[in-house]
């Protein structure tokens, strides 16, 4: 039984595996229906039509099922030779039926479970990476606009069909029993820069934030929440980075009423139409290391704007042109597209 990372493959892929599992079972009731009423048939037209004994005519219809010769078979009339016609094509094509959903199945399996090792060999060697806790559409959303950003992503779901659809998107994804150590370890989440906590469920989002944290005490986190109290509760265990997106769609949508203008310019700052939020983090050697403001433009050209800093878990916002930039400062520039 493999294991990968700690987590064994079949218990990751139980719901993808039954789901294979449930379509063979099928298939194969089907074939071996099939099977019987040939061999019902076949039986009943060798005992009518050879006049042979019940066992003799069962095992002749196996015989020409399985292209067998026999020379006690062998059609001597217009009739033997069309029920033996009937029974050679009816029973081979039988017969290749069930074959090829034995075949099937070993491939679909075996193909699953090759493209999962192959997923886990590649994500076993990501660094700095993000990690996506939910493949839903708030989580194909996030990946999909940090795969804009340059940046590596992987998802885990316990949901098969969501896991199914963002890996048309070819992200790497995988399946997951639920959100305990050896499962998110599948993730490298030790050697993961960040995480978003993107399900549905905040007792889930919860439970994952509390498993990642003890993997990675240094993940940025990034929650959803759906209620103010799952938020007061995530805020408690050191999450500061919360979104709750019905709050926060009735209040971008009152504000669009009361303050059209406004909103637009910030919408256009999200979007970055037409312009680009970044970040930088200064260190000692950075040529704005020690120098104020106002010498911003001078390094990075006239289209630049500072709008503001983190400095010792604080936000310093619009700072006056004097202020000095000092090593361990991270700035927000806002830079106008030239055209």
């Amino acid at each position: 039984m493999a294991k990968i990372s700690g987590v064994d493959y079949n218990e990751t892929n139980t719901d993808t595996k039954d789901k294979v599992m449930q379509i063979f079972v099928t298939r194969v009731k089907w074939a071996v229906a099939l099977m019987l009423l040939v061999l019902a048939l076949g039986s009943i037209g060798f005992h009518l039509i050879y006049h042979t004994k019940w066992f003799e005519a069962f095992y002749f219809t196996i015989a020409i099922m399985s292209t067998v010769s026999d020379p006690r078979i062998t059609p001597h009339g217009n009739l033997e030779m069309a029920f033996n016609t009937l029974v050679i094509i009816v029973g081979t094509g039988v017969w290749i039926f069930g074959l090829s959903i034995i075949v099937s199945y070993f491939l679909e399996s075996d193909l699953g479970y090759f493209r999962e090792r192959r997923t886990m060999r590649n994500i076993a060697q990501m660094i700095n990476h993000f990690v996506i806790i939910g493949a839903g559409r708030v989580g194909e959303s996030i990946a999909l606009e940090l795969r804009e950003l340059g940046e590596e992503v992987v998802v885990l779901d316990p949901d098969a069909q969501r896991v199914d659809r963002i890996r048309a998107l070819d992200f790497p994804s995988l399946v997951i029993p639920g959100f305990n150590a050896d499962a998110l370890k599948v993730a490298n989440l030790p050697k993961a820069r960040g995480i978003a906590l993107a399900m549905p469920d905040d007792a889930q989002n919860l439970y994952a934030y509390l498993t990642a944290r003890d993997l990675n005490p240094d993940l940025l986190v990034v929650a959803r929440a759906q209620t103010q109290e799952s938020a007061h509760y995530l805020r408690n265990l050191g999450v500061t980075r919360i979104i709750l997106p019905d709050l926060l769609t009735g209040h971008r949508i009152a504000r669009m009423l009361a303050k059209p203008v406004a909103q637009d310019l910030l919408m256009a700052l999200l979007n970055e139409e037409g312009v680009h939020v970044e970040e930088a983090s200064i260190t000692t050697g950075d040529p704005l290391a020690h120098q104020p403001i106002q010498k911003v433009r001078q390094i990075y050209g006239q289209r630049v704007t500072l709008i503001g800093y983190w400095r010792e878990n604080h936000w310093h916002m619009a700072p006056r042109a004097d202020e000095l930039i000092l090593p361990g400062d991270t700035i927000i520039l806002v830079k106008v597209d030239e055209s």
